[in-house]
């Protein structure tokens, strides 16, 4: 081998080798970031896909760049880098998306599903109040910990972060409350309103918050209630739930 080529060979493994360590060196410290069940799919494009601004060569490492940890960004921007942004930015935006993706998922591993922290809907309960979820009387979704079956846990164009209109979203698990008269079928025989709008109709309001569109939820609760049925307004029976909006 000439000494050209034999110099040729030498830079190059050692720049292999230097490569190598620097990355090894990564892992020899910082192993257990990736070492749970699920592992960013970033973890093996290496460290400096997202930590930009850390010069792993000095011990402790020197940190470049405004944002923390050495990222070249702050979550969820950093995370837009990888993940169609458009499904975090529908009308309507959970607050967590806002805080950051990890308050809910690891950004290196987690022994849980989607890299989550932890599982629905202890999660959920980190900020949401456990206490709406506990009534006398709670549905079964919620108490099957479906939290992720009825709400979009990033963004959506429906209110509550729900996957669909709140009538369409009921009747996939209730759909013969469509096809017969409903609650009062001895004083109509279209039954009483339930969000369901015919085609050129117009849409009805929730008489009690106008804000949103009438619906099952306006007067079921859609999580517990103390009452039967799981009946808004504490009600414990059906007149006395009529009473809320039909003034007697």
């Amino acid at each position: 081998m000439r000494q050209t080529e034999l110099s040729v060979f030498f830079a190059v493994f050692l720049s292999a080798i230097t490569a190598y360590s620097q990355e090894t060196d990564c892992v020899n410290c910082h192993g257990r970031l990736a070492k749970e069940k699920v592992v960013h799919a970033a973890v093996s494009m290496g460290c400096g896909s997202c930590h930009t601004g850390i010069d792993a060569g000095i011990v402790p490492h020197k940190k470049t760049g405004g944002f923390s940890k050495g990222l070249s960004s702050d979550p969820p921007e950093l995370c837009y880098g990888c993940h169609d942004k458009s499904g975090f930015e529908k009308k309507n935006v959970h607050a967590a998306v806002g805080m950051g993706c990890t308050g809910c998922h690891n950004p290196h591993s987690s022994k849980n599903e989607r890299l989550l922290v932890s599982l629905v809907p202890d999660l959920c309960f980190t900020c949401h109040d456990k206490s709406g979820f506990a009534g006398k009387t709670v549905h079964v979704p919620v108490a099957g910990g479906m939290c992720l079956g009825c709400h979009s846990p990033h963004s959506s164009d429906e209110y509550a972060l729900l996957l669909k209109k709140t009538i369409d979203l009921c009747l996939d698990c209730h759909p013969n409350t469509a096809k017969k008269p409903h609650a009062v079928a001895g004083f109509s025989s279209q039954g009483h309103p339930t969000g369901l709008v015919q085609e050129k109709a117009k849409e009805l309001k929730d008489p009690v918050r106008p804000e949103r569109p009438f619906s099952c939820a306006s007067c079921h609760a859609p999580h517990s209630s103390a009452g039967p049925r799981l009946f808004r307004f504490n009600a414990r029976s059906s007149m006395e739930l009529c009473t809320k909006c039909h003034r007697m």
